[in-house]
């Protein structure tokens, strides 16, 4: 079961997606807990895009002023958490610490069962330090959300994207109390010819010795992400779950890769593990 599931909560239009998705598994599954991770920005921080030289020389009083705008954005986010949680009575807490956003999320994840972050596009600095550090942190599962919209019901058709590795199996185990509330499972593993068709059969049986049934296809193609993504919208999948960065994770920001496509499509939502 998925006793706690961590939300990454801030002031973007793409953490209401986030708390959505988190509330929407929540009301599936039974007794979790939910917890609400809030990163405080010290005034240092948001001063430091002025002008070198600059920062040393403001006034207290404009640094305290910026702290105090600091805790009521972080009581609204609160409140505004605690109010939709309390809405379908699951337990819940507040977190809030000041640092990096990725080293307090990353710290959370350690002692949760999902952690709920956004999807991102374009923006490769975020794509190689948060998501990426947070994967490679933790090695738990991450569910990676679209920032804008997420399915009406994201775990009534699953894809499992199966390519026999290691990071691959580990999605599949964290993912193994969503896959036994789906409807569909489409295990779907893509390679080339001539390096043989993944094996399926052996985790087709483990999944089934969890009482999770699949639908098996192998397709021969050099490109995986776009089979994934085609077979996802043909099959109307509302999750993708996947092993992240079973190659070098610097290769595949620079020059493209499975794993930076899935955290990137900002359609379907990926749970991920490395």
């Amino acid at each position: 079961m998925l006793r706690d599931i961590q939300v990454q909560i801030d002031s973007t239009l793409a953490s209401k997606t986030r708390l959505e998705a988190a509330l929407q598994l929540t009301r599936k599954l039974d007794g979790t807990h939910i917890m609400g991770v809030h990163a405080l920005k010290t005034p240092e921080a948001i001063l430091s895009g002025a002008p070198h030289g600059v920062v040393g020389y403001f006034p207290e009083e404009i640094i305290e002023n910026q702290r105090e705008l600091i805790k009521n954005q972080a009581l609204e986010l609160k409140e505004y958490f605690e109010a939709n949680v309390s809405k379908i009575g699951s337990s819940h807490e507040w977190r809030q610490h000041e640092g990096r956003e990725v080293d307090i999320v990353a710290f959370h994840a350690r002692f949760t069962d999902l952690t709920i972050i956004s999807q991102v596009k374009g923006r490769f600095a975020d794509e190689l330090e948060f998501s990426g550090s947070l994967l490679m942190e933790s090695s738990l599962p991450i569910l990676a959300v679209p920032e804008t919209k997420i399915p009406e019901d994201m775990i009534e058709n699953i894809l499992i994207a199966w390519d026999g590795s290691a990071e691959a199996s580990r999605a599949v185990q964290g993912a193994i109390p969503l896959l036994r509330m789906a409807k569909k499972i489409i295990l779907l593993s893509v390679g080339l010819p001539d390096e043989g068709n993944i094996p399926q059969e052996d985790i087709a049986a483990h999944l089934l010795r969890h009482d999770v049934s699949c639908d098996r296809l192998v397709v021969d193609s050099p490109f995986p992400e776009d089979i994934i993504m085609a077979t996802a919208k043909e099959q109307n999948v509302g999750l993708i779950v996947a092993g992240a960065w079973g190659h070098s994770r610097i290769r595949e920001m620079i020059f493209g890769g499975v794993t930076k496509s899935l955290f990137s499509n900002q359609k379907i939502p990926v749970l991920l593990s490395h």
